[in-house]
C-alpha cells in the first residue's frame, strides 16, 4: 500500500463519518450504504476504491450488479488500516516523508453538469491526477478533494479563498476572474490550459418548448427564459437579447438542472442552456433549439489556478496537466469507453453522451484566438466606449506548465508561445 493511500486513510478516519446521513431508510436498518456514497465518504476516486477491495480487503457485499457496502463494517476497516500510523517510522527514508505528517491536500473543482468540463470528471473517475501525483511527488503524501460546483462562478469563490487550487470553468467565468482580479490585486488567477471547445455557437443553445410555436424573435417577449447568473450561457441570453432587439422578456437565474425541469413542467418558456441539457431535451423531445445562428462565437472551457499557488507547486501543477492531457487522448481515441463511463456516473443515454462528446474538440493547446475570444467576454466595461475589452493583456496564461506537461509525455512539442490561425485539424492537445 502508497504511503499516501495509507496516510489518506488515516486521514478519512478523523473527518468519514461527520458528512451525514443521506443513506436511504431502507438500507439504514441493515446499515448499508452504495458504492457511490462509500466513495464519497471516503473521498477517493473509484480506481483507488477498487485497489483497496483488491489490495487492502475492503469490506463489501454485492447483491445481483449492485454493490453495497456496510456502514459499521467501513468505520472499523478504516480504523484498523489507519492504525498503520502507529509503526515504527523506520520503514519511511526520512521523519518528514512519514505518515505521522497530515497531507498536503489539493482541492480541484469541476462542473459535472457541464459537458465540456467531463475532462476532470473522467480524471476524477479514473484516478490519473492521484497516479500522477504518487509518479512525481514519491517523497510527500497528498489528498486530492473533488468538488463538484453547481457553476462556474461559485469555482470563482472558491479560487479567491484559496479553497479551491485548480478550477473548470467556462469562458465567462475565466473572463469573470481576471476581472475581479483587477480589484483583488492580491488574487492572481493564471490560464493553464484550455479544455473543451466548440465553433460558432455550438455548446451553449437556446432551447424553448415544443408546445410554443416562436416563429419570430419578436413572440419572445414577455416570455420567461432563465439560464446560469454569471455564466457562459448567462452571457449568451444577454447577447441574444440584445442582438434581437427584445425588450421585455423576463430571466429567471436558475441551475441547469432547475431550468430543464422547469421546461419539462412547463413552468418557463425556455432556457438558454449548455450541453448536455440541450441534447437530453432534444432526446426526450420536450424542447427544441431557436436562433443558434445568433450564437456564432466559439464556447471554450479552460483550467484556472492561482499564480502564487501554482509558482510555489510547480510539480503539482505539472501533474494535473498530464493527467489532463491524458484525458484528452483517451477522449478522443476511445469515446465510446468514456461515453459508457459518463453514462454510469450521469445516468444519462450512453448514446446521448457519446453525440455529445463527439462535438467538442478536446483540446488544451493555448491559441491567440482563443484568448482573444475570452477577451471580449471580459464582463469589465470601459466607462468611455461602453464596450468590452478588445485586447488579450487582461487574460494572464502561462505555457510553459502545459509544454513541460507536454514534454513529460513525450508529445510533439508546441511552440514557445501562443498558437496562431485557427484551430489546427491534426495537432490537438
Amino acid at each position: 500500500m502508497y504511503d499516501h493511500e495509507r496516510q489518506s486513510i488515516a486521514f478519512i478516519s478523523l473527518h468519514l463519518f461527520n458528512k451525514g446521513d443521506k443513506i436511504l431508510m431502507s438500507k439504514q436498518r441493515f446499515n448499508l450504504i452504495s458504492l457511490h456514497e462509500a466513495i464519497e465518504l471516503l473521498d477517493v476516486s473509484r480506481s483507488t476504491f477498487d485497489r483497496w477491495r483488491k489490495q487492502r480487503q475492503l469490506p463489501f457485499t454485492k447483491i445481483g450488479k449492485e454493490i453495497l457496502v456496510d456502514k459499521h463494517e467501513l468505520e472499523q476497516w478504516v480504523r484498523h488500516h489507519s492504525s498503520d500510523r502507529q509503526r515504527p517510522a523506520i520503514q519511511y527514508k526520512t521523519l518528514s516523508t512519514s505518515i505521522l505528517e497530515q497531507p498536503t491536500t489539493i482541492s480541484v473543482g469541476y462542473q459535472s453538469r457541464s459537458a465540456q468540463t467531463w475532462t476532470s470528471l473522467i480524471m476524477k473517475e479514473l484516478g490519473w491526477f492521484e497516479e500522477e501525483l504518487s509518479n512525481m511527488i514519491s517523497d510527500r503524501s497528498m489528498l486530492v478533494r473533488w468538488i463538484d460546483a453547481a457553476n462556474g462562478p461559485e469555482l470563482v469563490q472558491g479560487l479567491i479563498g484559496g479553497h479551491i487550487q485548480f478550477a473548470s470553468l467556462g469562458d465567462y467565468p475565466i473572463a469573470l476572474s481576471f476581472s475581479l482580479s483587477q480589484v483583488l490585486p492580491a488574487f492572481r488567477p493564471l490560464l493553464l490550459a484550455f479544455d473543451g471547445k466548440t465553433a460558432q455557437g455550438q455548446g451553449i443553445s437556446l432551447v424553448v418548448r415544443n408546445d410554443l410555436h416562436i416563429r419570430h424573435a419578436s413572440e419572445l417577449a414577455n416570455r420567461t427564459i432563465s439560464t446560469v447568473a454569471q455564466s457562459s450561457a448567462g452571457d449568451r441570453l444577454s447577447k441574444l437579447i440584445h442582438s434581437l432587439g427584445i425588450q421585455d422578456t423576463r430571466i429567471l437565474h436558475k441551475e441547469q438542472d432547475d431550468s430543464m425541469e422547469s421546461i419539462i413542467r412547463r413552468k418557463i418558456a425556455g432556457s438558454v442552456i449548455g450541453e448536455p441539457y440541450i441534447s437530453l431535451i432534444q432526446h426526450l423531445d420536450i424542447g427544441k433549439v431557436l436562433f443558434q445562428e445568433e450564437l456564432g462565437e466559439d464556447f471554450l472551457t479552460g483550467i484556472v489556478v492561482e499564480e502564487n499557488w501554482a509558482d510555489n507547486n510547480h510539480a503539482i501543477t505539472i501533474a494535473y496537466l498530464k493527467a489532463h492531457l491524458r484525458v484528452h487522448e483517451l477522449v478522443r481515441k476511445d469515446p465510446n469507453r468514456v461515453a459508457g463511463l459518463i453514462s454510469r456516473i450521469k445516468d444519462i443515454p450512453a448514446e446521448v453522451a457519446a453525440s455529445v462528446i463527439s462535438k467538442v474538440r478536446w483540446d488544451s493547446a493555448l491559441y491567440t484566438k482563443d484568448l482573444k475570444t475570452l477577451s471580449l467576454l471580459n464582463p469589465d466595461y470601459s466607462s468611455s466606449t461602453g464596450g468590452h475589452f478588445v485586447s488579450d493583456s487582461g487574460i494572464k496564461y502561462s505555457p510553459q506548465y502545459l509544454h513541460q506537461a507536454i514534454k513529460a509525455l513525450k508529445l510533439p512539442i508546441l511552440g514557445d508561445g501562443l498558437l496562431q490561425g485557427d484551430w489546427d485539424r491534426d495537432q490537438i492537445y
